[in-house]
C-alpha cells in the first residue's frame, strides 16, 4: 500500500519505527487522514442531495471568487444546505473507523477530527454572519482555483458509485479552513502515526507528511498552507525549539551588548 510505504519512510527518517499505533493499521490511519475518499460515507443520495452538476456550478463560482469574502459567501451557501446531523454522521463514521486504535492515540486523533468538522463549521457560521473582518477583502491563495477544480472532479468520480454529498461537505469545510482562514486542513495538534503532529511555529504551520502524500488522488495535501517540516514535529519538540530560541537570543544579547 502506497500510504504504508509513506509511513515507513517517515518513521525511518526520524528513527521511530517502533511508534506505530496498534489495532487499526498505521497505513489505514494515514489513509483516513490524507485520503478524503477513505472516510467518506458512500451512502446513497438522500432526497435533498445536490446533483453533481450543481456541485460543478458551485465549484466554478468558488473558483471565480476574487476575495476571501466572496469565497466565504459561496461556501456558506453551499454548507447551508446541510444539517447538524450531517456533521454528526461524518464524525460518527470516523469514530467507527478508528475504534480499535489505542485509547490515548484515538482520543487525541478524534479531538483533531472534531475540530476539523465542528470547529470549522462553527467558525464558518460566525464569520459569514459577522462579515466585518477586514482580512476578508484580500484574495484567497491562488491554489484555490485548482482546488475547486479538483473538488468538482472528485465529486464527479464519487458520483459514479455513490452520492458525493458527504465528500462535498468535507471539501467545503476544508476549503473554508485552507483558503478563507489560511490554516491547515488538519488542525494544529492532529497526531499522525508515529507521534508527529501538525504544528505551528512562529507563524508557520508545519506538517510531517505535507510533501509525502501529494500523489494521493483528490487529497487535500497539495493545497494545504502548511509546509513540510524539516525536523520532527513531536509534541516535545516545541519545548526544545523554545529553549533553542532562548539560547539564540542570549547569545545575540551578549554578542551585541556594548555596555
Amino acid at each position: 500500500m502506497r500510504l504504508q510505504v509513506i509511513l515507513e519512510r517517515i518513521l525511518r527518517l526520524f528513527g521511530r519505527e517502533d511508534c506505530k499505533p496498534t489495532g487499526t493499521g498505521a497505513g489505514e490511519v494515514y489513509s483516513l487522514l490524507t485520503d478524503p475518499f477513505a472516510t467518506d460515507h458512500g451512502e446513497e443520495a438522500p432526497d435533498d442531495s445536490a446533483p453533481v452538476e450543481a456541485i460543478g456550478r458551485a465549484c466554478r463560482r468558488m473558483q471565480a471568487a476574487a476575495t476571501k469574502r466572496e469565497l466565504l459567501r459561496t461556501i456558506a451557501v453551499e454548507v447551508g444546505s446541510y444539517h447538524l446531523r450531517d456533521l454528526e454522521l461524518m464524525n460518527a463514521h470516523f469514530e467507527r473507523k478508528v475504534e480499535n486504535l489505542p485509547e490515548d492515540y484515538r482520543k487525541r486523533l478524534l479531538e483533531g477530527v472534531r475540530e476539523e468538522i465542528f470547529g470549522a463549521h462553527h467558525r464558518l457560521i460566525l464569520l459569514s454572519r459577522n462579515g466585518a473582518d477586514p482580512g476578508m477583502d484580500g484574495p484567497p491563495d491562488p491554489a484555490h482555483t485548482a482546488y475547486w477544480a479538483m473538488v468538482a472532479e472528485a465529486c464527479t468520480e464519487k458520483a459514479r458509485e455513490k452520492s458525493p454529498r458527504y465528500l462535498y461537505l468535507k471539501y467545503l469545510l476544508a476549503g473554508f479552513t485552507m483558503f478563507v482562514l489560511a490554516e491547515p486542513a488538519h488542525p494544529v495538534g492532529t497526531p499522525f502515526p508515529g507521534g508527529q503532529i501538525v504544528d505551528e511555529w512562529e507563524g508557520v504551520y508545519l506538517c510531517p507528511v505535507r510533501d509525502m502524500a501529494d500523489d494521493v488522488p483528490y487529497a487535500l495535501c497539495p493545497y494545504c498552507p502548511a509546509t513540510q517540516s524539516t525536523e520532527p514535529t513531536y509534541p516535545e519538540m516545541r519545548a526544545r525549539r523554545l529553549e533553542r530560541r532562548r539560547q539564540e537570543c542570549l547569545a545575540n544579547y551578549w554578542t551585541n551588548y556594548k555596555g
